[in-house]
């Protein structure tokens, strides 16, 4: 029997849509039914059609009269606009966070290890993985709900763009060093300095997003 249409159903199809822009599955302009995902993830229309709203509420899908909801593709100036906001509320993040995460620092040295074996090893899914559990922590250590938010609904509207970069692209293995960075500065209590490396680290991931092919973006406004 489909679940029922209730928050937690929902939030399982938010993630699985997440889970496979992030992973390539997938693609910018693709379309996307409500009678795949009820196929699919056993669960009712009225789940599907709550979580492409919010989805759409995210900017992670786009709905359009008459052509349905499908994977919402950015043009690259929405892409650079995008990047300046996430980069200031990332910094704002670290501000936040650094307290906190100097005085009880083992998630955070945990992550950083993880990175540095990803590095070591050339694996870049588990340099995805762990690159997201980095940005997540400072959010979720910030104490600012809102932010955490707002920052969440940014991550999703790159999701699958960053994935590009991260399957194609090696240099975004050597942005681990701004990650050892921030977290040596966080470590020796320099929240200010940790916060303009993270900045840094965002404008450089948005040059590697936009060095993609036009294929990935959508045609300019």
């Amino acid at each position: 029997m489909p679940v029922q249409n209730n928050a937690p159903a929902v939030q399982q199809v938010c993630h699985a849509i997440t889970r496979a822009i992030r992973d390539g599955r997938l693609a910018p302009g693709q379309r996307l039914t409500e009678a795949e995902f009820t196929q699919k993830l056993s669960v009712s229309r009225p789940t599907v059609r709550e979580a492409f709203r919010q989805l759409c509420s995210d900017g992670l899908l786009l709905s359009e009269p008459h052509r349905g909801v499908s994977v919402r593709q950015l043009t690259r100036r929405e892409l650079d606009d995008l990047f300046v906001i996430r980069a200031t509320l990332e910094a704002l993040a670290v501000r936040l966070a650094a307290p906190a995460l100097q005085s009880a620092p083992a998630e955070l040295i945990r992550i950083q290890d993880a990175l540095d074996q990803a590095q070591r090893t050339a694996d870049l899914t588990e340099m995805s993985r762990h690159n997201l559990a980095f940005h997540q922590l400072f959010a979720e250590t910030s104490g600012n709900t809102l932010l955490q938010s707002l920052l969440h609904r940014l991550t999703n509207s790159v999701y699958w763009l960053q994935f590009r970069v991260l399957v194609a692209d090696d240099k975004v293995l050597h942005s681990n060093s701004q990650h050892q960075e921030i977290t040596a500065a966080i470590l020796a209590g320099n929240a200010k300095t940790a916060a303009d490396i993270m900045a840094a680290h965002i404008d450089q991931t948005r040059l590697l997003v936009q060095s993609l092919d036009d294929f990935y973006f959508a045609p300019p406004l």
